[in-house]
C-alpha cells in the first residue's frame, strides 16, 4: 500500500479487495478523525451507496464488546477516594487527597495497559520504605552506604512521592478494593478495561479487522492487534518513512524498530516501510518571529498568498502547538478565509460564562464563611458585569454604579445585590456545596440560553451537565466537599475541561492541535510555535512509579513521549507539498526563544535527505522614540478661558493655592485641571489617600472645636473625651462606615487610630499655647483680587482659599494650617517658593504666605502681627511643638537674617512681589503650557497617560 496519502491508499485497497461489500470489513483508527476522513475518501471511489465498513477507535472497539461502562474523570476520583477511606481510619480531606489521587488513577490506568503483575511491582514500588526499615539495626554510617548503594537504583522521591510513601503498605489492598467498588457498579477505567479484554480471552468472532495508522501500542493493545492477526482475516497498516526507522537515533521510529523485530508484526512493518523523504524533493519555509503575533501575522500573510492561488485554501491545514494561539490566530484571520473548521479542544477557562460562575462561587463560598459579612463594591462591580446573562439592562447598572459613586459606598449588604439580580439569591443563601453545586446547576437550567452566545451556551451546558454529575457522586460516596474545596475543584476542571471544536472535513481552512492531525494529510501545511518546549513539549512525568522501575517494567517513560512527538512531527512530511513553520524567537517571562529541536535535527541533516530549508524572520521595526513632548500654546481661545479668573469676567472663576501650586510644579498639568477642565473620574475610594487624610484631619479639627470661642486648658482636657466622637464624625462626613465591621476595611481602622493620634497631638499643643481666642474655624472663604499688569494691561486675578483655623493669642492675629502630610517647617529665600526645579521649594509654607495674604487683604483694619504657624504631622508629636515656622539663614541676599516668622508682614512686599511675577506669568500670552522636567512628579499624575509617561 502506498503512503503518498495514507487514508486515501487505504480507502482504494479497502475497494479493491472488498469491492461492495465493505460493510464486511470494521477498521480501527488511533482516533475517530481519522475514520471521518477514510469514510470521505472511500465514498468519492463509488458512484451508488454502499455499506461502509464498521470504522471505530480503538477504545470504542474493545469497548463494545464488553458489558461494563467507562468511568469519567470525577467518578474514579470520587470512588477512589471512598476506597482509601475504608482503608485508612484517619483519611485526609477529599481536596487533599485529589492531587495525588489523581497521580494513582494515572498509575493504575498504565500498570493496567502495560499488563504489568500489580502484586509484584506494587512490591518493588515500596522496596525503598521497607530498605529503610530492613537495616535499622545498621550504623548510621552504615545506612547512608547501602541508601547510596540503592539509590542508584530507586532515587530519592520528590515531596509527593514522600507523602505517598505513607500509604505505601495499603498500595495493593487500594488497587483491588478501588476496582472492587467499580465493579458493584458495572464500571471501570480505560487501562482496566482493555486489561480484562485480554486476560478473558473476550474476543469474539470479529471478522475482518483492519488496524490503521498506529505507532505506538499499549501492551494490551498490542496483544489484542496480534490475536487478531493470528486469525488470518485481519491486517495492520503502518503509515511510517525509511529515513527515521533505519536510524537508531531518530526518535520517530523507536517504535516501529521494536515492532519490525517482533514475530507477528514485523512483516507488516517491512511491508509498509515507505522512501518519501529521502527521495522527494520538499522544501520548507522556517520563519523566525516574535511572540505569537508576530507569528500569526507572518502566518496570515501566508495565508493570503495560498488563498490568491487556484485552490485556495481548500487542503491547507494550521496546526497550533499551544490552544493560546487559537484566539490569537482567529482575530487576524485574513478575509480570504472565509470558512474555516477548528478541530481541537479549547480550554472553558477563558469563556465569560465559566467567569462569572466563577465569581459566583467565591461568592458563595465567602458567604458561607460569614452570613453576615457584606459584599464589596468591587464583588458586585464584578458580577454586574455580566448582566447580559442575567437579563438586567446596562442603564440600570449604570444607575446603581453611578449613584455608589456619589455617595463613596464601597460596602453592601447582600439584600442589594438580591434586589439587583434575584436569581442570585441562592447563591448568597447556600451554606454548604451541596447547596451551592444545586444552586448553579438550577441557574443554568433556567437561564434562557438561546439568548446567550453560542459558545457560552456550550459552555454553561457542559458545566451544568459535570455539576449535575460532581454532585451525584458526592452525594452517593457520601464525600462532604467544603466551598473552598469545590472552588478548586471547579478551577481545576476549568484547566481540564475543554470544549470540541468538530470541524467539517469537506474544504474550508482546517485548524488543529499536534494531537489531531494523526494519519491526517494535507498539501499545505502551516505550524505555529515550532519551538523546545512546545513540540516537544517539556515532558512532565506525573507519578509515584520512579523512572527507574517504569523502565524495568516496560512502562511509558518520557522516551516514550518523546518519540510519539517526534513521530507526528515527521510523518506531517511524507505527502506534504509546502510546509510552512514559525517559531517564537523570544525568550521572555516562561517562554524560551528556542528552536525545536526536530527542525534543528532535520536542518542538521538536511543535507542527506531531498528536504531544503529556507529561513527567514520577521523583524520588528525598533528605532529610538523621540521624547514625546506637549506643548500647549496660549491662544485666543485659550486666553478666553484664563480670563474667566479675572475679576470682571462675565463667568467669574478663582484661582486657590493647589491651582498655583499646581501649576509652579507642571503648567500642563495645571492647563488640563483649570483651563480645559479636564477632572480625575469619580472612583469609589477602597484606600485612603493623602488627600482623604488631610480632608478627614480637617473636618475632624472642625467638629472639635465647633461651637467653641476660647480654647483654656480645661477646656482642652474636657475635649479630649470628645476626639473619638469627632473623629467618627469625620469619617461619617467623607462617607465612611466604621461602626459596622462589616462595612470596614482593616485599612480605615487603621487610618481611623492615625487621625485620632493627630488630633489628641493637636489638642496638647493647643492645651500648652491656651489661652487663645478662636477667631475662625473654615467657615469661610477668603477672596482676594489681586492686581497685575499684563500684555494688554492692568488688571486683577481673581484669589480664593479656605483658611483651617484663625485665632488671636495675646497680641498677634495667628493663621494655623493642619498638614497630615511630612511637611518641612523650614524655608529658605521667598523666590524658592515658585521655583519647581528648586530643592528648597516648600509648598507648605507657600500657601501659608497665601492664608496670611488673604487675612490681611481681608481685614484692612487689623493692626495686630499676623503669625503664620503649620501643625505638621513630622513635627507634631514632639513635646515642645509650637508650629512656628522658620526661616534658614544664608548668604543670598542681604535681608534674609533667618529665625522664627512672627509677623507675615515683615515678608508682605516680597512675597507679593514673587506671587505677581507667577501671576503675570498664568496670563502672559507668549509663555506656553509645557511639560515638567522633573518625571518623579509625574508618578502619581492623572494626566500621566495622556502626556505617555507612564
Amino acid at each position: 500500500m502506498s503512503n503518498s496519502h495514507f487514508l486515501r491508499s487505504l480507502a482504494e485497497r479497502c475497494k479493491a479487495e472488498f469491492g461492495e461489500n465493505c460493510g464486511q470489513l470494521k477498521v480501527i483508527f488511533p482516533n475517530k478523525r481519522a475514520g471521518v476522513y477514510f469514510a470521505s475518501y472511500l465514498s468519492e471511489l463509488y458512484e451508488k451507496p454502499i455499506w461502509s465498513p464498521m470504522i471505530s477507535s480503538f477504545e470504542s472497539f474493545v469497548e463494545e464488546q464488553q458489558d461494563k461502562k467507562l468511568a469519567d474523570e470525577l467518578q474514579l476520583s470520587f470512588i477512589l477516594y471512598k476506597a482509601y477511606k475504608q482503608l485508612v481510619p484517619h483519611a485526609e480531606s477529599f481536596d487533599a487527597f485529589l492531587p495525588w489521587g489523581e497521580m494513582i488513577l494515572k498509575d493504575f490506568n498504565d500498570i493496567d495497559n502495560y499488563l504489568v503483575e500489580t502484586k509484584h511491582i506494587f512490591h518493588v514500588i515500596k522496596s525503598q520504605k521497607e530498605l529503610d526499615e530492613a537495616f535499622h539495626f545498621l550504623s548510621e554510617e552504615d545506612q547512608k552506604t547501602v541508601q547510596q548503594f540503592w539509590q542508584g537504583f530507586l532515587p530519592e522521591p520528590d515531596k509527593k512521592q514522600s507523602e505517598f510513601i505513607k500509604t505505601w503498605s495499603i498500595l495493593d489492598q487500594l488497587y483491588v478494593r478501588f476496582n472492587e467498588l467499580l465493579a458493584e457498579q458495572n464500571l471501570t477505567y480505560k487501562g482496566h478495561l482493555f486489561r480484562e479484554f485480554c486476560e478473558n480471552n473476550q474476543l469474539k468472532d470479529t471478522g475482518a479487522v483492519w488496524f490503521a495508522g498506529f505507532n505506538a501500542l499499549t501492551r494490551a493493545e498490542e496483544k489484542i492487534i496480534k490475536e487478531c492477526l493470528e486469525t488470518g482475516s485481519s491486517d495492520i497498516f503502518w503509515e511510517l518513512d525509511r529515513y527515521y526507522f533505519e536510524d537508531e537515533y531518530q526518535e520517530a521510529g523507536l517504535f516501529f524498530r521494536e515492532y519490525a523485530k517482533d514475530s507477528i508484526l514485523g512483516a507488516s512493518v517491512q511491508r509498509d516501510i515507505q522512501d518519501v523523504l529521502n527521495t522527494k524533493d520538499k522544501q520548507i519555509d522556517l520563519i523566525s518571529a516574535p511572540l505569537k503575533m508576530g507569528q500569526v501575522m507572518a502566518c496570515t500573510q501566508k495565508l493570503e498568498e495560498l488563498a490568491a492561488s487556484a485552490e485556495g485554501l481548500k487542503d491547507t491545514l494550521v496546526i497550533l502547538s499551544e490552544e493560546s494561539l487559537l484566539p490569537v490566530l482567529l482575530d487576524k484571520l485574513p478575509e480570504a478565509a472565509s470558512q474555516v473548521n477548528i478541530t481541537m479542544g479549547w480550554s472553558i477557562a477563558q469563556a465569560r460564562a465559566y467567569i462569572l460562575f466563577e465569581k459566583m462561587l467565591v461568592l458563595a463560598m465567602n458567604r458561607s464563611k460569614d452570613s453576615q459579612l457584606y459584599l464589596t463594591f468591587k464583588e458586585l462591580s464584578d458580577i454586574l458585569s455580566f448582566n447580559d446573562f442575567f437579563g438586567l439592562e446596562q442603564e440600570k447598572v449604570d444607575a446603581w454604579q453611578k449613584a455608589c459613586l456619589e455617595n463613596q459606598r464601597y460596602f453592601f449588604p447582600p439584600e442589594e445585590l438580591i434586589e439587583l439580580l434575584p436569581r442570585i439569591e441562592a447563591f448568597l443563601n447556600a451554606q454548604t456545596s451541596a447547596q451551592i453545586l444545586a444552586a448553579i446547576t438550577d441557574f443554568i437550567h433556567e437561564s434562557p440560553l438561546d439568548e446567550w452566545a453560542e459558545l457560552d451556551r456550550s459552555v454553561a451546558v457542559l458545566l451544568h451537565s459535570t455539576f449535575k454529575r460532581l454532585a451525584k457522586a458526592a452525594e452517593q460516596f457520601q464525600i462532604e466537599l467544603e466551598p473552598s474545596s469545590l472552588l478548586r475543584l471547579y478551577k481545576k476542571l476549568g484547566t481540564n475541561l475543554k470544549l470540541p471544536f468538530t470541524g467539517d472535513s469537506d474544504g474550508g481552512l482546517q485548524v488543529m492541535g499536534i494531537l489531531e492531525t494523526r494519519n491526517l494529510s494535507f498539501k499545505n501545511i502551516l505550524i505555529l510555535g515550532m519551538n523546545e518546549g512546545s513540540w516537544p513539549r517539556e515532558s512532565s512525568q506525573s507519578s509515584f512509579i520512579p523512572y527507574n522501575i517504569r523502565k524495568a517494567f516496560d512502562l511509558p517513560t518520557t522516551e516514550h513521549q518523546d518519540a510519539m512527538q517526534a513521530y507526528l512531527f515527521y510523518r506531517l512530511l511524507h505527502n506534504s507539498d509546502q510546509l510552512w513553520i514559525s517559531y517564537n524567537n523570544v525568550t521572555e517571562f516562561n517562554k524560551n526563544g528556542e528552536l525545536s529541536r526536530y527542525m534543528q535535527q532535520l536542518e542538521f541533516e538536511s543535507d542527506e535527505t531531498k528536504v531544503e530549508i529556507k529561513r527567514q524572520s520577521v523583524l520588528t521595526q525598533i528605532a529610538p522614540v523621540p521624547a514625546y513632548s506637549i506643548t500647549k500654546t496660549k491662544t485666543a481661545e485659550v486666553m478666553k478661558r484664563l480670563g474667566e479668573y479675572l475679576y470682571d469676567s462675565s463667568s467669574p472663576r478663582k484661582l486657590s493655592p493647589s491651582a498655583l501650586n499646581t501649576y509652579i510644579d507642571c503648567k500642563l498639568k495645571f492647563y488640563f485641571n483649570y483651563v480645559e477642565r479636564i477632572y480625575e473620574p469619580n472612583e469609589i475610594r477602597e484606600d485612603i489617600d493623602p488627600s482623604m487624610l488631610g480632608n478627614l484631619l480637617h473636618r475632624a479639627m472642625e467638629f472639635l472645636y465647633e461651637g467653641q470661642s476660647e480654647m483654656t486648658k480645661e477646656l482642652a482636657e474636657s475635649l479630649n473625651g470628645k476626639v473619638e466622637a469627632a473623629v467618627k464624625a469625620a469619617f461619617v462626613d467623607q462617607k465612611l462606615n466604621i461602626e459596622d465591621s462589616r462595612q470596614s476595611l482593616g485599612r480605615q481602622m487603621i487610618v481611623f487610630e492615625v487621625i485620632k493620634k493627630f488630633v489628641l497631638d493637636i489638642l496638647r499643643t493647643d492645651a500648652a499655647s491656651a489661652p487663645f481666642e478662636f477667631v475662625g474655624l473654615e467657615s469661610e472663604d477668603f477672596f482676594y483680587d489681586f492686581p497685575i499688569e499684563t500684555m494688554e494691561g492692568s488688571t486683577k486675578v481673581s484669589l480664593k482659599g479656605i483658611i483651617d483655623r484663625i485665632d488671636r493669642k495675646g497680641e498677634s492675629i495667628r493663621i494655623v494650617d493642619y498638614k497630615s502630610g511630612s511637611d518641612n517647617r523650614e524655608f529658605g529665600d521667598l523666590e524658592d517658593l515658585l521655583d519647581a526645579g528648586s530643592t528648597n521649594r516648600n509648598k507648605a509654607v507657600f500657601q501659608l504666605f497665601y492664608y496670611s495674604m488673604l487675612y490681611k487683604e481681608n481685614h484692612p483694619d487689623n493692626a495686630l502681627p499676623i503669625q503664620p504657624l503649620m501643625y505638621n504631622s513630622r513635627d507634631l508629636s514632639q513635646a515642645d511643638f509650637d508650629g512656628q515656622i522658620r526661616q534658614k539663614k544664608g548668604t543670598k541676599g542681604s535681608d534674609r537674617k533667618g529665625g522664627i516668622v512672627m509677623d507675615y508682614r515683615q515678608f508682605e512686599e516680597e512675597y507679593k512681589q514673587t506671587l505677581e511675577h507667577l501671576l503675570t506669568e498664568i496670563f502672559n500670552s507668549s509663555i506656553d503650557f509645557n511639560q515638567t522636567d522633573d518625571l518623579k512628579k509625574c508618578q502619581y499624575c492623572p494626566y500621566v497617560e495622556i502626556c505617555r509617561r507612564s
